[in-house]
């Protein structure tokens, strides 16, 4: 019965008891863990939607602004023989913190000193690029240094063997169209989700331990499986939240510092609080389940009294009705030897 009302639960109700309705904990946590984890997906399908659609925007205001800076403040490009040739080795310096790249160089005729510079200045950033003459190295925020690319690798691929300025002009326009940004979408999409959803499971199991030993202390024998789901809808406003700050963070550029503490902490209470009231419910259930017997056992007695009562007033009237019985034949006997005295007839001594 208890699971069929689950299923009952619609998507957005769900998220409204997993933010508000600590009470109804009660009943998340006795589903079955596939309904659960259904739910966490399609929440992770919303958080890593818009995340990548912020992306995707700033992706495409970066993409533009890099053809234009391309077409007005690049004038030499030549690749040959695996060596890149850029404005003759002009070095060019690219730094803006809001951008999703926040830092470029380019510089095709550094040395290895120059090179391992630009390396520790580059660990200096969340994200970003270095061309040099022979190779590429690229960081992102996953990442604690750079990884290194060989234009001969990369190239090779594509049998490209050697390109000029028109050749990477006619590249970008090529590039710049719908089902370019389309695949870019897809992709990126596909590579977040993963990330962003493996990363929330780990953070569930972390939550479902931590529940599972709060039950135990707070005298409740619950099983992992009701602690899991309890962790999945205890990450709900966590993740609305995130969902809020990256929004306003990619837009804005504003930032919360410790937001991934508030982030665990938020999670981490929600996980202590649904047990507690889940533990006070089972309490005030069986008081109540004990009112509920001992009324039961009060009609109980007071039925069993009144049977009692009833077949004693029984016994007493079969009593009283046997006695009449017996009185009344006594006095029948009697009334039929008074009748053969009358007639002159005496019951004869047979001896």
């Amino acid at each position: 019965m208890a699971e069929e009302n689950v299923k009952k639960i619609g998507f957005f109700k769900r998220i409204f008891f997993s933010v508000k309705e600590f009470e109804q904990y009660v009943i998340l946590a006795s589903e079955n863990i596939s309904v659960a984890i259904k739910y966490l997906l399609k929440l992770m399908l919303i958080f890593v939607v818009v995340v990548t659609c912020i992306f995707m925007y700033q992706f495409y205001n970066y993409f533009q602004k890099s053809i234009t800076y391309f077409n007005e403040n690049i004038n030499e490009v030549n690749f040959v023989n695996g060596e890149l040739n850029i404005d003759k080795g002009d070095k060019k310096e690219i730094i803006n913190e809001n951008s999703v790249i926040p830092y470029i160089l380019i510089d095709t005729n550094a040395n290895a000193e120059t090179t391992e510079e630009y390396n520790r200045k580059l660990a200096g950033y969340e994200s970003g690029i270095i061309i040099l003459k022979d190779k590429i190295i690229y960081k992102n925020g996953l990442l604690s240094s750079g990884l290194e690319y060989k234009y001969s690798d990369i190239l090779s691929k594509y049998n490209i063997t050697e390109f000029n300025k028109q050749d990477v002009s006619n590249f970008i326009n090529t590039a710049n169209n719908f089902s370019s940004y389309a695949s870019v979408f897809i992709a990126m999409f596909i590579c977040l989700y993963i990330i962003y959803t493996s990363s929330t499971i780990v953070d569930v199991f972390m939550l479902a331990v931590l529940g599972f030993i709060v039950s135990r202390i707070s005298g409740m024998r619950m099983r992992f499986k009701a602690t899991f789901n309890i962790g999945i809808y205890a990450l709900t406003l966590p993740i609305l939240l995130n969902i809020i700050y990256v929004v306003i963070n990619n837009l804005t550029g504003f930032e919360i510092k410790y937001f991934s503490w508030m982030y665990t902490t938020i999670s981490y209470i929600y996980v202590i609080v649904a047990i507690l009231l889940i533990k006070t419910d089972f309490i005030d259930k069986q008081a109540e389940l004990m009112k509920i017997i001992e009324e039961q056992e009060k009609v109980r007695q007071e039925i069993i009294s009144k049977e009692e009562q009833k077949k004693n007033e029984e016994d007493k009237n079969e009593n009283k009705d046997n006695k009449d019985n017996k009185e009344e034949k006594k006095k029948q006997k009697k009334d039929e030897e008074d009748g053969l005295s009358d007639d002159g007839l005496a019951p004869q001594n047979t001896e």
